[in-house]
């Protein structure tokens, strides 16, 4: 598979995950609701660890199948949701409240911390790149 596509796929997927854990929490427990199955099984589960399963699942694939589209949308979906909590899930919060409260504080963190891996990501495929050449 060409580097390039991969890259540029696993990097949608990333940002895409960014994009829609963020309006998902501004549209659904910006008032410090929970969700069904928190309030059913009383764990606090957040999206960190939605994404450590999706993260878990697609490095599995990708050891025991060939690389594909949907591994590395896997992969940068999964990544990307682990890391967009993971900024917030660094401070204590002994309320709901408190959560949102600090993953809304962590945007800008976070953010930078999304840009720092892109940039990681691209350095890594230029380096590939050049030394493919020689």
């Amino acid at each position: 598979m060409d580097k390039e596509k991969s890259l540029i796929i696993f990097c949608f997927a990333f940002i895409l995950a960014f994009v829609y854990w963020r309006l998902k929490v501004f549209i659904t427990y910006m008032d410090g609701g929970i969700s069904y199955l928190r309030e059913l099984t009383g764990l606090t589960i957040h999206h960190y660890h939605t994404g450590l399963l999706i993260l878990t699942i697609a490095l599995l694939l990708y050891l025991f199948y060939k690389q594909n589209n949907i591994i590395l949308s896997f992969l940068g979906f999964g990544l990307g949701t682990v890391l967009d909590s993971f900024m917030s899930r660094l401070f204590k919060a002994e309320t709901r409240i408190q959560e949102i409260a600090n993953y809304n504080f962590n945007f800008y963190n976070t953010l930078l911390f999304f840009g720092v891996v892109l940039v990681t990501g691209v350095i890594f495929y230029l380096i590939n790149e050049r030394y493919k050449k020689h």
